[in-house]
């Protein structure tokens, strides 16, 4: 995970300027975000390579001394056959039989390449607390614990410990000290290795040994800082097999990601053999069965720290990889959020739509659904402002602006541009324009304005378009207009069929001569009212109204006239009405009133005030000559033992035709009786 602290991955602009403007394409960056670590990696090698040609060198200044002097830094350590034992270090040479002058070149030739190994080791050491404390990955805390293991390690084999602030005392503890550091530094191996390979899932046994592994070497390390008299050969052997047994381990481990087709593994695997080579040949080397020389006496502290090198380097690769794959995946997930904010927003602009236009009083849906055009497209399409213009829909102009102190300057747009404008409408094709607008800085160019025009979907002879504008040098997408385009399609069509439904349901609902409901309409609104009423046992009352001598004032004055006094009548009986009840034409020349709440007594004072309002107006019937008109009401109120609501009806029309025949323009109720609740005071 070392991409973390660097720079975040970020998304490239591939703009490509189209016809219709510029697209952007977002692609994941693929460049390297390890270069600290890379160069921190050549630096090291930079060292080593400076520094192993002049041991090299010293080497070969002193290549005309003895075996046993020339090699005086090992000669100890034929007393243990173990690859694990320590080298002759300063403190062993000088109890060599060789003179002091050469122990002293061996030790300073040896202290050169141990002091560029340490280098190396504390810079990688560094490096992985860094990657570490930047991605908080665990694989780094395993790392590092690997290459504190063999910086530890090297430093007690070379007897070096003793010079290190606080470290001192761990030195006392001599080759078992270093045996310890062994068994640590085994432990360390499979961990890392084990933290490399991640084989849950591909050999879960395996990752189960090699999860358990550790403990053994732990409890050795910890046996051998005892310091038991006699012990050290056993330990010295236990400690050689399980740091062979650790590197087989590792060996295994990444064989199986390698053969998992896991990146990186080859390069980890060939270094986990060199590093078991390097020890088999020290052990054979101690062991007298090669001769040990030159590079041979310290090719596996190189191995190590050359291990330890390349570790870093895959584990680098390794973040690179899950980086890129973050990434990709990154996007793809910003790329589903859009496209599921898109359709959220799709669906909430047509529920909200249709619930506004169906909800909204005639007149003003128009406007009602072009105001959610121009907020939904402000979601979702970046702008400087936007507009819907419409000319001859259902007779009218419409502007909308957004915002609204922008009105007057796509006024003038329209103006100047009204033409191509119109064209485009009928085109249905939505494109986008290049205009100069007026500057908006201290210079003297104008700023360049790019306008989206969607045409709306409108029938002929009405056209309308969507302006939605945008300052800069930068177009709309493609992607951006079609999105504009069927938002404003769904807008248009959704106002068209409001328009239409509110013409129908007046047609369906409504009566064409008196604009109150129709009788189909007032039979489902009696029988609710019948049924609320039941349920909450309240008051109903029903009332017929009938316009006096219709059929007389037909044949006199003509059925202009008797128009005019259903008209007079049905007006008269809304307004007098108001919110309290419903009016609705039962026949020809009747009116029935739904008076929910009311009980008769209220039912009655209501129909007397009504029938003085209608006596009071005249209707003029021409030549000079006015009409008084008259009304005979009847009433009649919910029973309770009305199981429905034909009888309530029945009595009403026969309270009607009572009133009639008591010489008409006179208010008639059944007997009050049985009436279902407690009148309430209005």
């Amino acid at each position: 995970m070392m991409a973390g602290v660097f720079e975040e991955p970020g998304l490239m602009d591939d703009r490509r300027t189209a016809g219709e403007g510029s697209r952007r394409r977002q692609v994941p960056a693929t460049r390297s975000r390890a270069r600290p670590f890379w160069l921190a990696a050549w630096m090291t090698m930079l060292a080593l390579a400076l520094a192993v040609p002049a041991w090299a060198h010293a080497q070969a200044r002193h290549a005309g001394a003895s075996p046993a002097v020339s090699h005086a830094v090992d000669a100890t350590q034929t007393a243990s056959p173990v690859a694990l034992a320590p080298a002759a270090t300063a403190g062993v040479v000088s109890r060599a039989d060789a003179s002091a002058t050469t122990t002293d070149v061996a030790r300073e030739d040896a202290d050169i390449l141990s002091a560029t190994l340490y280098t190396a080791l504390v810079m990688l050491l560094l490096i992985g607390g860094g990657m570490y404390a930047a991605l908080r990955d665990r694989q780094y805390l395993h790392y590092m614990g690997y290459v504190a293991a063999v910086l530890l390690f090297l430093l007690g084999r070379n007897d070096h410990l003793r010079y290190l602030p606080g470290l001192q005392w761990f030195a006392s503890w001599g080759v078992l000290g270093v045996y310890a550091l062994g068994s640590l530094l085994a432990a360390a191996i499979v961990v890392v290795a084990r933290g490399f390979a991640d084989m849950t899932q591909a050999a879960p046994t395996l990752d189960r040994a090699l999860k358990l592994f550790p403990i053994g070497p732990g409890l050795l390390a910890l046996a051998c800082m005892l310091d038991r008299p006699g012990s050290a050969g056993l330990l010295s052997v236990a400690t050689a097999f399980a740091w062979f047994v650790a590197v087989g381990l590792a060996i295994v481990a990444t064989a199986v990601a390698w053969r998992q087709r896991q990146r990186l593994a080859l390069p980890m695997l060939l270094m986990w053999l060199f590093v078991l080579v390097a020890g088999s040949l020290h052990v054979m080397g101690n062991a007298g069965v090669i001769v040990q020389h030159g590079w041979l006496q310290v090719a596996d502290q190189v191995m190590f720290t050359a291990n330890a090198l390349v570790m870093g380097m895959v584990l680098t690769g390794h973040v690179i990889e899950f980086r890129l794959q973050r990434d990709h995946a990154s996007l793809a997930k910003e790329q589903a959020d859009a496209s599921l904010k898109l359709e959220r927003e799709r669906l909430k602009f047509i529920e909200a739509l249709h619930t506004t236009l169906r909800d909204a009083p005639g007149g003003d849906q128009e406007w009602l659904g072009f105001r959610r055009l121009l907020e939904v497209v402000r979601e979702l399409v970046p702008q400087s402002s936007s507009a819907v213009a419409v000319h001859a829909f259902k007779d009218n102009e419409l502007l909308l602006c957004e915002p609204n102190t922008t009105r007057e300057a796509y006024q003038q747009l329209l103006t100047t541009r009204s033409g191509a404008f119109k064209g485009i409408s009928r085109s249905q094709l939505p494109m986008q324009l290049q205009v100069d607008a007026p500057t908006r800085t201290a210079g003297n160019e104008n700023d360049l304005v790019h306008v989206a025009v969607i045409p709306l979907p409108l029938a002929a002879p009405a056209w309308g378009m969507l302006l939605v504008e945008r300052r800069g040098w930068q177009g709309f997408a493609r992607e951006e207009l079609n999105v504009a385009s069927e938002l404003a399609q769904k807008a248009a069509r959704a106002v068209e069929d409001a328009a239409n439904d509110r013409v129908l349901r007046i047609n369906a609902e409504f009566d064409a001569l008196t604009a109150v409901f129709n009788r189909r309409t007032m039979d489902n609104r009696l029988a609710a009212y019948f049924k609320e009423s039941q349920v909450h046992r309240s008051s109903l009352a029903v009332l017929f109204a009938d316009v006096d001598h219709l059929k007389e004032t037909n044949e006199v004055y003509g059925h202009a006239a008797g128009d005019q006094s259903l008209r007079l009548l049905a007006d008269t009986l809304k307004a007098h009405c108001g919110t309290a009840g419903v009016v609705g034409r039962h026949a020809s020349d009747k009116f029935v009133i739904i008076l929910p709440d009311f009980n008769p007594e209220q039912a009655r004072r209501w129909a007397e005030a009504m029938r003085a309002e209608v006596d009071g107006k005249l209707i003029d019937v021409g030549l000079g000559k006015t009409l008084r008109v008259g009304v005979s009401v009847g009433i009649a109120s919910r029973l309770a033992e009305d199981a429905d609501v034909l009888p309530i009806v029945e009595r009403a029309e026969k309270a009607l035709a009572a009133s009639k025949r008591s010489g008409r323009g006179t208010v008639q109720a059944p007997p009050i009786q049985g009436v279902s609740s407690v009148p309430r005071t209005r």
